[in-house]
């Protein structure tokens, strides 16, 4: 999938950095997505007439795509919050 089109920042989530999940959540899809994972930001997507915000990451080596829907019924309080459910990961190898 070609990425160029997707803004590099969200919130507070930037492209290129680490986040590990501080909450466990179930996504648009009805994924479940436990605390303790970290993934890399990509990318983010708006889809207004949805009020569908796309989310890109690395997960494993893998490009996944992390689909909320921003409406009190679905995931408006994660995508509000989302400081809350993804806390920056440094790297370690960065102290260094």
């Amino acid at each position: 999938m070609d990425t160029s089109h997707l803004k590099k920042e969200y919130a507070h989530l930037g492209s290129g950095k680490s986040y590990k999940i501080a909450k466990t959540f179930d996504d648009y899809d009805k994924i479940r997505r436990f605390e303790g994972e970290v993934w890399k930001f990509v990318g983010s997507g708006f889809l207004p007439y949805e009020s569908g915000l796309s989310l890109f990451f690395r997960i494993k080596g893998k490009l996944e795509h992390v689909r909320l829907q921003m409406i009190p019924e679905e995931q408006l309080q994660i995508a509000e919050n989302l400081q809350d459910y993804l806390i920056e990961q440094k790297d370690w190898w960065r102290f260094w």
